[in-house]
Order: C-alpha cells, then sequence, then structure tokens
C-alpha cells in the first residue's frame, strides 16, 4: 500500500509537468506571451526558493548569497554545454539536459561546501555578511574571466525548452525536502533552527548539520543554475544581481520561514504578479489615489480584526473577506469621487507598467504588516490546514514541519 502510494505520487507528478509543458506551448501559440520562458522560470524560482528555504527556514541560518550559487550552476553547465553537447547532437535532447542539471549542480555543490565550511560556525548578520561577500567574490570572478565571456556574458548552446524537466525538479526539491523532515534526519535540522546550543547539548553535530544543509541548498539551486543557461541561451553577470538573492529571500519569508509549500506558493505568486502588470493598461491619478487609500483603509481594518477578535475562526474568516470586497468596492467608489472632486487628477495617467514594481513592494508590504509570519508560518499546505482557518474540526495529526 505504501508504495503503492509513492507510485501513485509520482505518476501524478510526472504528468502534473507535461500538462505544464502543453500549457506553455498553448500559451505560446494563441498569444503574444513568451509562455515556455513564463513557466520554466515560474518552476525555476520555485526550486530556488524551495532550496534557500531548506537553509534559512529549516536550518535557522541567514544566507544572502542564494544567486551566487544560481549563478555558479549557470556558469558550469553551460561551459560545459558549449564544450559537449553543442557538437553533439546526440546529446541534444532531455537526457544532455539532465547531465547539465547535475553538472551545475555540482559545481554549486562545492562552491557552497568550500563557502561553507569556514562560514557556517558564524550565525545570524555574521553569516549574511559573508554570503553576501561570496556572491560579489563570484561575480568579479566572472566579469574578469574571459573564457567566461567576462562582462559581456556567455553565449550557451544548445538551447532547451523542457518546462517539463524544469519543473520536475521544483517537484523533487519539493519532495526531497519534505521527506528529509519525515526522517529522524530532519529532526536534527530543526533542533539547530530552534536553539543552537540545546542541540549542541544533546549531542547533534551543529556544524555538520549546517554545512549539509547549505550544500544541499546550494546544489539546488545549482542545478536550477544548470537550466537556465540553456534556456535562455546568454548569461551574464547581470543576470545574477545581489537583488535576485533578496528577491529569493522575499518569497521564503512571504510563504513561512520552514514552510516548503509555502515557499512554493509564494516563488510563483510572486514571480507572477510582476509579469501580469506587464500587461495592465495605463490608470489615472484618481485610480492611484482612490487605489492607495482603499489599501490602506483595508489593511487597517484586517489588521485590527487580526488583532482583536477573539471569536470563532469561522467568523473571523468570514469577516476578513467582507473586510477584502468593501476595500475593492472602496476603491471604484473613491476612483470616482476623486475623478469628480479633480479633474486634472483624472486627466493625469500613468502606465502600469511603470509602476509594477512599487505596486509590487506595496503588495509585500501590506502582506507583511497582516502576516508577519508569513503565509503559511510554519505550516504546510494539507487540507487538514484549510479546514482549520475556517474552525472545522479536523483530526489531530501532526501538519506542521
Amino acid at each position: 500500500m505504501f508504495w503503492g502510494v509513492r507510485l501513485g505520487s509520482v505518476v501524478l507528478a510526472v504528468a502534473f509537468c507535461f500538462l505544464l509543458q502543453t500549457l506553455a506551448l498553448q500559451v505560446e501559440s494563441s498569444t503574444d506571451l513568451p509562455g515556455i520562458r513564463l513557466f520554466a522560470l515560474a518552476g525555476l524560482y520555485v526550486t530556488l526558493a524551495v532550496s534557500l528555504n531548506l537553509i534559512n527556514g529549516i536550518t535557522g541560518q541567514f544566507s544572502m548569497g542564494h544567486a551566487a550559487f544560481y549563478m555558479v550552476g549557470a556558469y558550469t553547465g553551460g561551459a560545459l554545454s558549449n564544450a559537449i553537447l553543442a557538437n553533439n547532437p546526440s546529446l541534444q535532447n532531455p537526457a544532455g539536459a539532465a547531465i547539465m542539471m547535475v553538472c551545475g549542480g555540482i559545481g554549486a555543490a562545492i562552491a557552497g561546501l568550500i563557502v561553507g565550511l569556514p562560514s557556517l560556525r558564524l550565525r545570524g548578520d555574521y553569516l549574511a555578511v559573508v554570503t553576501l561577500g561570496f556572491g560579489e567574490i563570484v561575480r568579479i570572478i566572472v566579469i574578469n574571466n574571459q573564457p567566461l565571456g567576462g562582462s559581456y556574458g556567455m553565449n550557451v548552446r544548445p538551447k532547451f525548452e523542457f518546462v517539463w524537466l524544469i519543473w520536475l525538479l521544483a517537484i523533487g526539491v519539493i519532495a526531497c525536502s519534505r521527506n528529509l523532515l519525515k526522517t529522524a534526519h530532519g529532526l536534527s535540522f530543526l533542533a539547530v533552527r530552534e536553539d543552537e546550543i540545546a542541540s549542541s547539548a544533546m549531542g547533534v553535530n551543529v556544524t555538520k548539520v549546517k554545512v549539509v544543509a547549505f550544500v544541499l541548498g546550494a546544489a539546488f539551486a545549482g542545478m536550477a543554475g544548470g537550466l537556465y543557461a540553456n534556456l535562455e541561451t546568454l548569461i551574464t553577470p547581470n543576470t545574477f544581481p545581489m537583488d535576485l538573492s533578496f528577491i529569493i529571500l522575499t518569497m521564503v519569508v512571504l510563504g513561512g520561514t520552514g514552510s516548503i509549500t509555502g515557499s512554493a506558493v509564494a516563488a510563483v505568486v510572486l514571480f507572477y504578479l510582476p509579469e501580469q502588470l506587464r500587461n495592465m493598461g495605463p490608470v489615472t491619478g484618481a485610480q492611484l489615489a482612490g487605489t492607495t487609500l482603499a489599501l490602506g483603509l483595508m489593511v487597517y481594518g484586517l489588521k485590527k480584526l487580526a488583532d482583536h477578535f477573539h471569536g470563532a475562526r469561522s467568523k473571523k474568516t468570514g469577516l476578513m473577506i467582507g473586510v477584502i470586497v468593501t476595500g475593492a468596492l472602496l476603491s471604484f467608489v473613491l476612483g470616482l469621487g476623486l475623478a469628480a472632486a479633480f479633474p486634472e487628477l483624472a486627466k493625469r495617467s500613468f502606465e502600469a507598467n511603470q509602476l509594477r514594481m512599487v505596486i509590487f513592494s506595496g503588495t509585500l508590504i501590506a502582506l507583511m504588516l497582516l502576516r508577519p509570519e508569513g503565509i503559511f508560518a510554519h505550516h504546510e499546505f494539507s487540507w487538514s490546514w484549510v479546514k482549520s482557518l475556517t474552525g472545522a474540526k479536523t483530526p489531530k495529526t501532526e501538519v506542521s514541519a
């Protein structure tokens, strides 16, 4: 029975990956959107967020240089692809892409081991500074290395657009991280997160646990980089800026540090939101001001409910939905009112594409004010967790990481 469930899960995961490949091709052919690239990048961000969560959320470290491992994997896979696959048509297939993925993971794992062994005796802000410095070191090495293309970047051949393989990696990383926490080895990771001194006193090799988590997270990020190189076919140092590490860290925090499924959901949402805002039409100054005021009032109302309402959870959820609906209606009403009161404000228009990062940042601030512990906190997505939000009684089973 156990192996039957596992086998069924694997079959469903593979079917889901090929379904995404089909949807990406359909979007590509029926719209002006680059469907394959968008679906592929979403899967890569899921892998990056979950792999960083293994370090920051599950083991409790503070790494801020995850883009460096992504970069190491991309350049490792890209250089080997040019040397091996470009002139070997028999390997220009999913097997060749998988080989480059593994090579990227190995290269990043070695880099993670090199930076991890001397630095993971540090903790907190000190570790964050070390990982940031490592990211800059990698970037400078690439810029001054002409065989890797220097600051101009490196062309990679051949081009692979295997969306299903990218998402299969993402699901595999989620499964590996989840299964790790279900074993006795995973308890050591959680113990280090909760209290390093206490876990060390109980016999846990804290440094070893940190290094293992760091190497695993780096390897997963490197695998994503290995696939990214052949997807884009041109990688430059500017492709992996320091900002990218902050975006991945934001995905982990928003989803909930310690929540694997939370990181995956947050990665998709935070990738989709700025891309969707690209396609929005212009908005007037009145609409923008009305929406901003309504959003502020809505956040205030939701925060008050969260802090001061102590009734039934189902009633609390209903009130929160009511506040959100009221905020949406208020946004429309305020926009009309401001347009009538201030005609000049109605005439002024703004391109949503130019405001997309401002809207993105404002959304993040609102979410963090409402739920600073993240969307899922330390919990994993499950039907039991969804029922608990409505106050429904559920069997007493372990649903948290």
